[in-house]
């Protein structure tokens, strides 16, 4: 019996990353029949876009997201019978800040073949703009939203930066980046240095870094925009 296949795909971080995207996936999407996407719209505009010929309404879309944890039996009989699917993530890289895992963990405890492919990754991007430690960070993904949990997250990371040298990346609904932005500001050392990345890939990008004492004097826009932060109390 062939082995299944479980192709890994990422999906664009702006409505314009396109470009982003290596050319071999176009051939690819458009001979498979079996989709598990974490949002079926993202995925549905993504497949449209590399090949506009494609006929959606022949293939067959599973969701798997944080609503939908459980995998589709279906999707479990199709990999065992030796099938090829791929799993498209809502935005960027699947199984980074991204349920994709519990897709991947699966194909490998049956054998199945788990294939990643290339996309952007706008933890990775933002981390490879930022001068910061590349040999050292951990992402953390959402922050606490209230206080004092906030407060004592943020000094708890700033430390952790400081003593082992590490690069600290974190995420934050759109709407309440500014919060924390000000949180930091509050709560860090006037030294410490933060990025912030916006609209990774998208026509409005900005990966800035400055200290916390400099950022004070230059609020930047965010408001409602996917950004990275990252704060780094190491040294290079």
């Amino acid at each position: 019996m062939n082995k299944g296949k479980l192709h890994l795909v990422p999906n664009i971080l702006s409505e314009d990353g396109h470009y982003c995207l290596p050319a071999y996936l176009t051939p690819l999407l458009s001979r498979l029949k079996y989709f598990v996407v974490e949002e079926i719209k993202s995925a549905r505009r993504l497949l449209k876009k590399l090949n506009a010929s494609i006929n959606i309404d022949q293939l067959e879309f599973w969701m798997l997201n944080e609503h939908q944890s459980e995998i589709p039996a279906e999707v479990m009989q199709r990999l065992k019978d030796g099938e090829e699917i791929a799993y498209i993530s809502e935005a960027g890289c699947p199984g980074i800040a991204d349920p994709g895992q519990t897709l991947a963990s699966y194909a490998h405890q049956i054998g199945a073949e788990v294939i990643p492919h290339t996309g952007p990754n706008s933890i990775l991007l933002a981390l490879m703009a930022s001068g910061f430690n590349g040999q050292q960070f951990c992402f953390h993904g959402y922050l606490p939203n209230k206080q004092p949990l906030l407060g004592q997250k943020i000094q708890f990371l700033e430390t952790e930066s400081r003593q082992r040298n590490q690069s600290q990346i974190f995420i934050e609904t759109p709407y309440r980046n500014q919060q924390l932005f000000q949180e930091i500001l509050k709560t860090g050392h006037a030294e410490t240095k933060l990025c912030i990345a916006t609209d990774i890939t998208g026509k409005q990008e900005k990966i800035i870094t400055r200290k916390l004492k400099e950022w004070k004097n230059q609020m930047p826009e965010m408001h409602k925009v996917p950004t990275v932060f990252i704060l780094y109390a190491g040294i290079h």
